[in-house]
């Protein structure tokens, strides 16, 4: 039984359902230990609907988890956070929300590209080399911060990305990637989201799942990665599911250096 998530997303963002109540009862129903919210960041000044909730939104977010908290603590521990992109122009902003407490961790989701003032490229519609290389950049630059506990989805890049296991671009992608996370000793998630809305597809060289990408995982336990499990909750019944045996799976076979909590 999986007893903690630290992934999980609010109706804020614009594609996920359900109160934030109710994410907390169906947590408990689980029989998860440790629960986090961790919704899309609100960005000032940015309005990216269906994507993340506008700035406005952060005042209730806080003061809905933060009660939740308080109502729920004999049953469950809840922690506050973000999972957020690294944009070097919001650095003072990131370090603000957890110098002064107003959340209390954030997981690196590099989802997009942020230039000229506005998100622009999806990087889960990775088609060339040099993107998933960008990707990986980011990646990296925002491990190097030491803002984020872990790293959501480092694979996200071959949600769009074709070029089958002995790609030589995709091996060192994943690689560098690897290499970070291990010098830096930041963990890696094995996300559950792409099983439930997408499933094993044929991608022209094999059967697999957008993500977790299998040889992502392989390369992560020949480097002794460190390595957690996250649900990427956008439902409350998400947390009910049973996809997290595919990712023990993932954890036995090629050996994983997994971990059970982080430290907030």
């Amino acid at each position: 039984m999986l007893d903690y998530c630290y992934h999980t997303h609010t109706y804020r963002c614009g594609h996920a359902e359900g109160t934030d109540e109710e994410f907390v009862q169906a947590a408990i129903q689980a029989g998860i230990k440790t629960l986090g919210f961790s919704d899309h960041i609100f960005l000032p000044g940015v309005h990216d609907p269906y994507s993340r909730g506008d700035y406005e939104m952060l005042g209730d977010y806080v003061s809905s988890i933060r009660a939740l908290k308080a109502k729920y603590a004999r049953d469950i521990k809840i922690h506050l956070g973000f999972e957020s992109e690294y944009f070097p122009a919001f650095d003072d902003y990131y370090r603000r929300l957890l110098k002064d407490g107003i959340v209390e961790y954030l997981i690196l989701g590099h989802h997009f590209l942020y230039e000229n003032g506005r998100i622009s490229f999806y990087y889960g519609m990775c088609k060339t080399p040099n993107q998933i290389k960008e990707y990986a950049d980011g990646v990296v630059r925002g491990m190097e911060t030491g803002l984020f506990k872990y790293v959501a989805h480092p694979d996200l890049f071959m949600a769009g990305y074709r070029g089958g296991r002995l790609d030589p671009d995709i091996h060192d992608v994943i690689v560098k990637i690897c290499e970070a996370s291990k010098r830096l000793d930041i963990p890696l998630e094995i996300n559950l989201g792409s099983m439930r809305f997408r499933g094993l597809f044929h991608d022209g060289f094999e059967m697999r799942y957008l993500y977790p990408y299998e040889p992502f995982w392989e390369i992560a336990g020949e480097m002794g990665c460190k390595v957690l499990i996250g649900v990427d909750a956008h439902h409350p019944n998400e947390l009910l599911g049973k996809e997290y045996l595919y990712a023990e799976g993932l954890i036995e076979k090629y050996h994983l250096n997994a971990i059970r909590h982080i430290d907030i």
